[in-house]
């Protein structure tokens, strides 16, 4: 903005701005005839050179001085273009009748508003002129009715602006009076900050919303909350009720029969795999493979099996899985860490019995071992009702297949429809057809084919596949490969617990993933344990979930033995891996 200006209501001398520099008390703007004091103000260059009244009491505010020469179309008068002039003494306004000096006037129709009927104020006692936190470098000038993209809210609605023309910077005048704090609001239980973007410290990821679940500009202004990272719209902020509100109110579904998500262990979650494959059992020798029915009789599990038709080459010997108070912290991990082969979930203390090839490091649960159907007919699977499922794995172990279902990528027993070429996991081929969930528990979830949303609650996105669904809610699903992470795991080699862990977090400043070392956004589940205070990424430290690590193949001349790397090529599509063997 220029510091001298011609204006044609003085156009004997140039005009100079002074900001803070009121000659008189009771000085007055020859335009609106309002105070100039505490206002940026236009005065007379020549005014210490001349001894002329008419220079020694001009004062112009600088908004007046900035009006637009021309109104057209205008609400009260839209026939004609309404032309800024002044007018000599004893001049009236057409619309308050006021005695005015400066008139917006249509000569055809010789009719005409002062300044204030021609940008009306909602409220008498309205500020013409601003000065905002939120735009320091300059004051902001009232302008009147329009329809405009706010640079606060972000949102294009028509509304009186408060306007920075040096910046072409346009707020509604809604946002320019809201609060600087809303002490108690229905949907949290902090106070909440206007502030003008988003801190710096919370700029690594996007941000969302907490009420609607839509970006938030990093410059737009919001409502802040700084010890659980929750960030707010101006829009959203004057709601008195959450999402979570509306869902409470939409109904409350307590059917008792349904699991309730995530469960709280590896342990819990190969108990519920196990009881949902106990209602098709098969016979125990594992060798059934040409039925088109699924027995329902349950035999014994036999001290060997001598050909197991996932491992052949050698007999699978019944064993039971125990830790010995005399095992030392030099002990080979695998007598202590054994993961089946079949549903590449621990063998433990909880799930003792097994079957094993102590000659290949091949391990199986005697559920996975001698229960697992070998077909599943049509209509069985929610995940694939049009066709029958059998029961493969595939040919070499350092071989991954994505699974159709969830997108995680496994070395297990998957089930195959030779018809589609349609592979899923053992583990989600069981999971029931309609669920709850903790943190949205009011509501039932059914499972159906992915919809490419982001999931609700891990915030990753859900590819091909399947998900489940709110029934109520129609924004609201989560990805196959969350449910398969339990609320509480413990590290290989730490027997610590680490939970995972839902927002909001009561931490003030930054995770970093113990794995990657990579910062951690803090609107989204992590394992976190308090004890040691590591944090770690959900897909970090659950990458390797369903994929069994540690073997050795024999390669080249005389079957020379080679260890393998197991390698991610490509870290921005976990938890669906795009991995190789080397």
């Amino acid at each position: 903005m220029s510091t001298s200006i011609k204006h044609f209501s003085h156009p004997e001398h140039e005009l100079i701005l002074k900001e803070n520099d009121v000659i008189k008390e009771d000085a007055t703007c020859c335009v609106c005839n309002k105070t100039v004091l505490g206002f940026p103000t236009y005065t007379c260059s020549a005014i210490h050179d001349v001894d002329d009244i008419g220079c020694n009491n001009f004062y112009l505010h600088r908004s007046c001085a900035e009006l637009p020469a021309q109104l057209y179309p205008h609400d009260k008068h839209n026939q004609h273009p309404l032309i800024l002039q002044l007018r000599p003494d004893n001049c009236f306004c057409d619309d308050c009748y006021r005695k005015v000096k400066f008139i917006y006037i249509c000569d055809g129709c010789d009719f005409g508003f002062c300044v204030a009927c021609a940008f009306p104020c909602p409220d008498e006692d309205e500020q013409r002129e601003l000065y905002h936190e939120g735009h320091q470098e300059h004051t902001l000038t009232l302008q009147r009715q329009a329809l405009f993209k706010c640079d606060a809210c972000w949102e294009e609605a028509k509304d009186f602006s408060y306007v920075c023309f040096s910046c072409d910077f346009w707020i509604h005048k809604k946002c320019a009076f809201s609060p600087l704090i809303i002490p108690e609001p229905a949907y949290h239980h902090h106070p909440l900050h206007l502030t003008y973007s988003i801190p710096e410290i919370h700029r690594i990821f996007v941000r969302f919303c907490n009420i609607c679940d839509e970006p938030v500009h990093i410059h737009s202004w919001l409502y802040y909350c700084h010890k659980c990272t929750y960030f707010v719209h101006m829009k959203c902020a004057a709601s008195t009720i959450s999402k979570l509100n509306e869902i409470e109110a939409a109904g409350n579904d307590n059917d008792p029969d349904l699991i309730e998500f995530p469960l709280h262990s590896e342990e819990a979650l190969f108990d519920l795999f196990t009881a949902q494959c106990s209602k098709f059992q098969v016979d125990s020798d594992g060798l059934r493979k040409d039925t088109n029915t699924i027995s329902t009789k349950s035999l014994f599990d036999p001290h060997i099996i001598q050909e197991h038709w996932s491992h052949p080459n050698h007999p699978l010997q019944k064993l039971q899985f125990i830790i010995s108070e005399n095992d030392s912290d030099d002990d080979d991990d695998n007598t202590k860490v054994l993961t089946c082969d079949g549903c590449i979930k621990p063998i433990s203390r909880t799930n003792p019995s097994y079957y094993g090839c102590i000659e290949c490091g091949f391990y199986l649960h005697s559920v996975c071992a001698t229960k697992l159907p070998h077909e599943l007919p049509v209509g069985v699977s929610s995940f694939h009702p049009q066709h029958s499922l059998a029961l493969e794995k595939g040919d070499k172990f350092y071989e991954l297949l994505q699974c159709g279902s969830c997108g995680v990528c496994t070395n297990g027993f998957y089930y195959k429809c030779d018809t589609c070429d349609i592979k899923i996991d053992i583990c989600c081929a069981f999971l029931p057809a309609r669920i709850k969930l903790k943190s949205h528990k009011h509501h039932i979830f059914v499972q159906r084919p992915s919809s490419g949303s982001i999931c609700s609650v891990s915030k990753f996105a859900i590819g091909v596949g399947m998900e489940y669904a709110c029934e109520i809610c129609s924004n609201f699903q989560i990805s196959m490969s969350y449910l398969s992470c339990p609320s509480t795991v413990r590290h290989k080699y730490d027997d610590r617990a680490i939970a995972l862990r839902h927002p909001p977090f009561f931490y003030e400043g930054v995770f970093y993933c113990e794995t990657c070392e990579e910062p951690v956004d803090n609107r989204h589940n992590l394992f976190h344990c308090d004890d040691c205070d590591h944090s770690f990424h959900w897909d970090c430290f659950r990458w390797q979930a369903r994929i069994k690590l540690g073997r050795i193949i024999g390669l080249g001349i005389n079957n020379q033995l080679h260890t393998l790397a197991f390698i991610v090529m490509d870290v921005d599509i976990l938890p669906a891996l795009n991995v190789s063997a080397r």
